[in-house]
């Protein structure tokens, strides 16, 4: 067997050919060949780095950058001309002065950190977690339908002094078939029936999804898919619905929002009439309107699932432009260790000094077998990455490195706690994933995990069906319709089941996933194709892979300046003046490795 050597052994005396020659990450291999730069490689072959593939915000902060190419220029190496600004040049342009340095903040405790016990949680406690988050869920969806209806609150709520009153254990015990039996006399009997199997979320009246009725009902609860499901010749099948047609939904059923019982019933999603694009994945909380004549088999008219969501306040405490650089991982290519990308974005960073770094892991992948190979302790091979990340790095710039399950030093858990290192850097934070942090006033929240590549492949949905004669699908973007789905269940994970390679945590997930309130700007790097979408008032990011191994590398650059807002204007007026369009103040660009 391999025995791990110290790196304070094994780098004395030992020729460049060894080390790999060059990168200033290279690491001492039992293996030489995994020490040197990929043959595959055609060094004839132009570059692409500098190219930029996608731009948003106002053009005028972004020729302040230079980062707004000439019709002539448009496709050519966008870093060129900024290599040759100097850096103090550029903050005369913008009037940016670090000063004091960027303001940081985050509460302490809402990090996932390495004393959080995972992996302990019950079947039980993890269906009273689901079960409290229904309920969290179904207030705010029945809230904003309760706003749309115009009605006051009912009765029941005002006597209880309670937006929802949860079913006692003997209602939940009661037995159905006996109870639609017995008809009841009188218009009392008739009202204490009916509330045996209903409860009030902010005066909207719903009822048990196995409660059966020919007139139109509301139901509110989880979304699943069953494990099986028989098809015309008897043979089963285990794979969820990841198709856009309404035939192949009738997988999916609902799961009753009382968590006491096991009440579910299947679902007919054949003639929903509102809204016309539905989309529903498995985990997600939704209200149901609808008919359900046998208590087996509830046909779906209706489908509530949003709840009434505040765009983020512009950052009014920003008094300077703050530039950020987002990169995520990989950083080497698939064969070698060298992480020749990640030092050319290094060097990019050290001609042009961003006030603010961010890098997602994960930095050594634990599925990549090459890792290994390497003749130190994954501890201290993580150490030399960060080390040489930071002595490339000037002192002004503020260095959030986000960590990731699958990294060999980290823990194999989603939320995941941050990084350590022995070392100290005063610009360098380590950051849980996911989390919500605050820069300058400005609010971001990041996840490493490729949750919006989940809920694509997972939902079920309509949306993407063409109509006839129209260009477009009826239910729009999908990147957009996947951000909707976290700000609507105020979840960074809001997908459950996971895949297998997701190890989540329901208990910690509950505690430290939680998306209360949309930030500024979502960062979620993802396999899908780069992005830059304004949601609900969030920019919303996709900066690609450092190393894209089969496709182009890339990276985003932001810069945001102090937002306008007349201090003038009245009090109602002002509300509008919080919420300036993030075009007014953020501008963004992803750019070729």
């Amino acid at each position: 067997a391999k025995k791990t050597v110290s790196r304070l052994q094994h780098n004395v005396n030992v020729p460049d050919s060894i080390r790999g020659g060059g990168s200033p990450f290279t690491t001492v291999t039992y293996s030489p060949l995994s020490a040197s730069a990929s043959k595959k490689k055609n060094p004839d072959a132009s570059s692409k780095a500098g190219q930029i593939v996608y731009t948003y915000g106002s053009a005028n902060m972004l020729k302040q950058y230079n980062w707004l190419p000439s019709s002539s220029d448009e496709g050519s190496e966008a870093s060129s001309t900024e290599d040759k600004e100097s850096q103090g040049d550029r903050r005369k342009q913008t009037g940016s002065s670090r000063g004091t340095g960027i303001g940081f903040a985050i509460k302490a405790n809402q990090w996932a950190n390495e004393s959080c016990k995972y992996m302990f949680d019950s079947s039980y406690d993890r269906v009273i977690i689901l079960g409290d988050r229904i309920y969290e869920c179904a207030n705010a969806i029945c809230k904003r339908l309760a706003q749309e209806l115009g009605k006051p609150k009912s009765r029941e709520v005002q006597d209880n002094g309670e937006s929802d009153v949860k079913p006692s254990s003997t209602v939940a015990d009661t037995n159905l078939n006996h109870a639609v039996k017995e008809e009841p006399t009188g218009e009392a009997d008739i009202e204490r029936e009916e509330d045996n199997f209903s409860s009030w979320f902010e005066g909207i009246k719903v009822n048990h999804v196995d409660y059966p009725s020919s007139e139109v009902i509301r139901v509110l609860g989880r979304i699943v898919v069953e494990s099986s499901s028989s098809t015309a010749n008897g043979t089963s099948t285990d794979k969820q619905p990841s198709t856009n047609s309404r035939n192949q939904a009738s997988k999916l059923s609902i799961v009753d929002y009382d968590e006491h019982t096991l009440r579910y019933t299947r679902l007919d999603l054949s003639k929903v009439q509102v809204p016309s694009w539905w989309s529903l994945f498995p985990g997600q909380t939704v209200l149901l309107e609808g008919i359900n004549p046998r208590g087996t088999m509830f046909t779906v008219k209706q489908i509530h699932c949003e709840r009434s969501l505040t765009p983020p306040r512009a950052p009014t405490t920003l008094e300077k432009t703050v530039s950020f650089v987002i990169a995520s991982a990989p950083y080497t290519d698939i064969d070698d260790l060298l992480y020749e990308k990640l030092a050319s974005l290094l060097a990019y960073c050290n001609n042009n000094p961003p006030d603010v770094l961010i890098l997602s892991g994960p930095f050594a992948d634990a599925d990549r077998k090459l890792y290994a190979e390497v003749a130190e302790t994954f501890e201290e091979y993580f150490e030399k990455i960060i080390g040489t990340i930071m002595n490339s790095i000037g002192g002004n710039t503020e260095v959030f490195v986000v960590a990731h399950h699958n990294d060999l030093v980290s823990s194999f858990v989603f939320p995941t706690p941050p990084y350590k290192v022995a070392s100290f850097y005063k610009n360098l934070h380590f950051l849980p994933n996911p989390c919500v942090f605050s820069i300058e006033g400005v609010e971001i929240g990041i996840t490493t995990v490729d949750v919006i590549k989940h809920l694509i492949e997972s939902e079920c949905t309509v949306a993407n069906v063409m109509p006839t004669g129209s260009a477009a699908p009826i239910g729009g973007d999908k990147i957009k319709r996947a951000y909707g789905h976290l700000f609507n269940q105020a979840s960074f994970y809001p997908l459950n089941p996971p895949p297998e390679d997701v190890p989540l945590d329901v208990d910690m997930l509950n505690e430290f996933g939680r998306l209360s309130r949309i930030p500024n700007i979502m960062i979620c790097p993802s396999a899908l194709n780069r992005y830059v979408r304004e949601i609900n008032g969030c920019v919303c990011i996709n900066p690609g892979f450092v190393d894209g191994h089969s496709t182009d590398g890339s990276f985003a650059r932001l810069i945001i300046q102090p937002p306008e807002i007349d201090e003038q204007q009245q009090p109602r007026e002002s509300q509008s003046a919080l919420f300036p369009p993030p075009t007014s103040y953020i501008a963004c660009q992803i750019v070729k490795t």
